[in-house]
């Protein structure tokens, strides 16, 4: 049986993240370990924490966590990044939500930092459409000399960020630099690259489905980006 959280052990603990960690730890499982690594392929380590379990110490920490005006915030998503299990790296990314992460100026580099520190699409996507792509809108100055670096990294990783940064931006997606991108990256291979050309397509379809078509009637890419693209198009 999961042991109950206990408040005293906020209060008498010093470092929040280590009572966090201490209370995620006792509420692992390892018989579930096995399949939450398989589903990730076995790049990670999991304590066999379930979603809903977690989210529930959370519950009991973000907010001691938020009224600490001596922590901030940055600081503290990335103590949790570091940690050794995945699960924490789920906490870092709803932490990064619940405050707001990308409204704190210089966080775009943390941003960048963790998406490639452990990479996979279930960190990227987040960290990419959320993250980058709400800090932009607060700082818009600071956008095109990161998505040129990303656009043109070596680092796949990076280059799905360039794509997918305006995901969540509905009317205002800036359409020249996302078919830039685009372009760049069509010829690509790589599965997650030219998942993510078509992603990006198809978010842009609910609003501005005419010039999707048109794109994509001038543009040759992938099988897998066209399936995608055009999953809302009539």
């Amino acid at each position: 049986m999961k042991k109950k959280l206990q408040n005293s052990v906020i209060r008498d603990m010093k470092d929040p993240i280590e009572a966090f960690v201490i209370a995620l730890k006792t509420q692992a499982s390892p018989e579930k370990k096995p399949a939450m690594e398989a589903y990730m392929k076995e790049r990670f380590s999991f304590l066999g924490v379930m979603n809903t379990e977690r989210k529930a110490i959370q519950k009991a920490y973000f907010p001691v966590w938020k009224k600490d005006k001596s922590l901030d915030p940055v600081e503290l998503a990335q103590l949790l990044w570091k940690q050794p299990f995945r699960e924490f790296q789920y906490a870092a990314m709803d932490w990064m939500k619940a405050t707001s992460l990308w409204k704190y100026p210089g966080s775009i580099r943390h941003f960048e930092s963790w998406v490639l520190d452990r990479s996979w699409w279930d960190s990227v996507d987040f960290i990419a459409s959320t993250c980058m792509g709400g800090y932009f809108l607060n700082y818009p100055a600071e956008r095109d000399a990161w998505i040129e670096k990303w656009n043109s990294s070596p680092d796949f990783w990076l280059n799905r960020c360039a794509l997918l940064f305006q995901l969540k931006y509905k009317n205002q997606v800036d359409t020249d630099l996302l078919f830039a991108i685009i372009d760049t990256h069509k010829d690509q291979k790589e599965f997650f690259i030219r998942k993510a050309i078509g992603w990006a397509l198809r978010e842009l379809s609910k609003t501005q489905p005419g010039l999707v078509k048109d794109y994509l009637e001038r543009t040759q890419l992938s099988g897998l980006s066209i399936r995608e693209a055009t999953k809302y198009l009539v």
